[in-house]
């Protein structure tokens, strides 16, 4: 049933609450649906390569911001 909410009306996105400024994470409230915004910043089906992508890229920020 909440996939076919989903379907129809499409996804009910709510912001994830993250550290880093630039990356975005987005989760359906509906069906848990995870997303995250592209170089591009298009969404994205957050995907094991795009959660370490995220990963380095905040690692890489932090880095660079304390030094």
């Amino acid at each position: 049933m909440k996939n076919l909410r989903c379907k129809f009306k499409g996804h009910q996105l709510r912001k994830v609450e993250k550290d880093s400024i630039l990356i975005q994470e987005y989760e359906c409230s509906c069906c848990g649906k995870k997303y995250t915004t592209d170089g591009y910043g298009s969404l994205v089906r957050l995907t094991k390569n795009w959660e370490k992508n995220n990963l380095l890229f905040e690692n890489y920020l932090g880095k660079r911001m304390v030094s």
